[in-house]
């Protein structure tokens, strides 16, 4: 640390920082960290840091940059529900968000204003401040700072903290700017499609062939139940549905490409040979099945209809990329195996069981325990598709 304090003379060193760090698409770390030692660098006794990146997530209001001096980097995601809990009611934050002066607190005091000062204060701090980030879209992010320094920030630390908020404040909106633009083609793409996207492949017609697990699912007597249920609570079953279906598909390496109204389309790329592939996509089939019958348990307690699915697994080559019109792409694959997926699954209900498995996925996956269902005629398939499951997946 070069001094005590900043100086009106580091001003235009920090904003023309700000201007010229390259950005590192990492979703927030490398610009904090970057950004904490650079304050230290230029004489502000920084100990701990904290700002937001604005998002537009379905489940993420915004993302809590942190860091302090003994642990480095921190990041956490606050629902949108922090919004009626009382660790946000009771903070600085709503008074800065809603435009309010900076808020500057002595924690050298016995008496603290809020609960993060007294939190601070416990763990040795001595002065807290904190602003709000005013972006050009007319919404406010926030900025704190705390340090251990015996007195404190100097008066003319926070002179020029108070001169830098302007230029700082568009250097994060610009960070939050790429966290809300992968935070959206991850939440509607899916993290690999976005991975993809991001490193150019976004042209139409442009595809890559590869071998994959295909999955396909959907709710059995959705119509009926669409005719017997109100619409909001329609909605509520079918993302408890896709909640469990998609969480069990990510935790075993799958990728879900698309909700087809009641339905899930998903590959789990061949990375590590076929068996191992296939393997994922049985366990995700088990825990999405585990995860629905958990979830039938507490709707008959309630009283309520339960609802059932069938998912079939196929082993097959596919071409991933963009097809679409010229003003709307879909990031998805197509090739015969998918539909021969997709007709696969239809066979669930006729033949009493809740996962369909084809021959080309059996022999892959190497199993002799499996129960043989024989062929059938699908429709649009020209060859009958051998068809098995095991026992477990059975219906009485």
């Amino acid at each position: 640390m070069s001094g005590t304090g900043l100086k009106h003379a580091n001003i235009e060193i920090i904003k023309r920082w700000l201007i010229d760090l390259p950005h590192v698409d990492d979703d927030g770390p490398s610009f904090c960290l970057s950004f904490a030692e650079k304050m230290n660098e230029l004489g502000l006794p920084l100990w701990r840091l904290s700002y937001t990146l604005t998002t537009m997530h379905p489940e993420v209001l915004w993302r809590t940059m942190m860091w302090n001096q003994e642990d480095g980097i921190k990041i956490v995601d606050r629902p949108h529900a922090q919004l009626k809990q009382s660790i946000y009611t009771s903070s600085p934050i709503p008074s800065l968000r809603a435009g309010g002066p900076p808020i500057h607190v002595s924690l050298e005091k016995d008496v603290m204003p809020y609960p993060i000062c007294q939190d601070m204060k416990e763990l040795g701090g001595t002065d807290y401040f904190a602003q709000g980030m005013p972006f050009s879209w007319g919404g406010y992010g926030y900025i704190s700072w705390t340090t251990k320094i015996p007195g404190g920030f100097d008066q003319e630390s926070i002179d020029c903290l108070n001169t830098i908020i302007p230029f700082l404040s568009r250097r994060i909106e610009l960070e939050s700017s790429y966290h809300v633009m992968n935070a959206l083609l991850e939440v509607y793409l899916g993290k690999n499609a976005a991975r993809r996207v991001r490193a150019g492949a976004f042209k139409r017609g442009e595809g890559e062939r590869i071998p994959a697990v295909i999955w396909f699912c959907d709710l059995r007597g959705f119509t009926a139940l669409s005719d017997t249920t109100e619409a909001s609570e329609l909605i509520q079953i079918l993302d408890s549905y896709f909640d469990i279906v998609a969480s069990s598909i990510a935790k075993h390496q799958g990728e879900v490409l698309k909700f087809i109204g009641d339905a899930v389309l998903a590959i789990f790329p061949i990375l590590d040979g076929n068996q191992a592939a296939c393997q994922c996509a049985l366990n995700a089939a088990d825990e999405a099945l585990a995860g629905l019958k958990a979830y039938n348990t507490d709707r008959r307690s309630a009283g309520k209809i339960e609802v059932a699915n069938g998912i079939a697994l196929h082993l097959g080559d596919v071409t991933y990329g963009n097809v679409g019109a010229k003003e709307r792409l879909d990031f998805t694959v197509i090739s015969p195996s998918v539909n021969e997926a997709s007709r696969l699954e239809s066979l669930c209900k006729p033949l009493k069981t809740s996962l369909t498995l084809s021959e080309d996925f059996i022999n892959a996956l190497g199993r002799e325990d499996m129960v043989d269902l024989g062929s059938h005629e699908l429709k649009g398939v020209k060859k009958p598709l051998r068809v098995f499951t095991f026992e477990r997946f059975q219906l009485v």
